[in-house]
């Protein structure tokens, strides 16, 4: 899924990046993400499809400063790890003192899971922006 990236044309990649933007992140609810994911014929049927489509478009509108790594994956539980992300190079460039990123993430990764498969949950578990080594998240169906 890494190099999935480059599947999506670059207009398109512009257009999500500019509506990103523009909407601000923590306008950005990740409600689009089925959308997306039907656009491009990208399964959401377990948490590993679901993880997947979650990397992609959070690439895809943010860019190519990720660093994403799956942790652990099943079909009912999935883990990702980012060691870097554009968010919290801005939050460090910009000497910020607050977390600009616990909420905004988590809600971001509440919507673009319920978009996705309603089955799921999304918790983000580790933030680096909380002074964590990596940010970390699962996506779990619900039991």
């Amino acid at each position: 899924m890494a190099n999935t990236i480059d599947k999506i044309p670059e207009k398109t990649r512009w257009e999500i990046a500019t509506k990103g933007l523009t909407g601000a992140y923590i306008a950005i609810s990740g409600k689009g993400a089925k959308e997306f994911a039907n656009t491009l014929g990208i399964a959401a049927e377990n948490a590993e499809d679901i993880e997947g489509v979650t990397h992609l478009l959070a690439q895809a509108s943010m860019g190519p400063e990720f660093v994403f790594e799956v942790v652990e994956a099943t079909n009912d539980r999935c883990v990702g790890k980012t060691t870097q992300c554009p968010r919290h190079k801005r939050w460090k460039e910009q000497g910020i003192d607050f977390n600009t990123c616990g909420v905004g993430h988590q809600r971001w990764g509440d919507g673009a899971v319920e978009s996705l498969n309603p089955n799921f949950t999304f918790r983000l578990t580790k933030n680096m922006v909380a002074g964590d080594s990596h940010c970390e998240w699962v996506v779990e169906r619900k039991k």
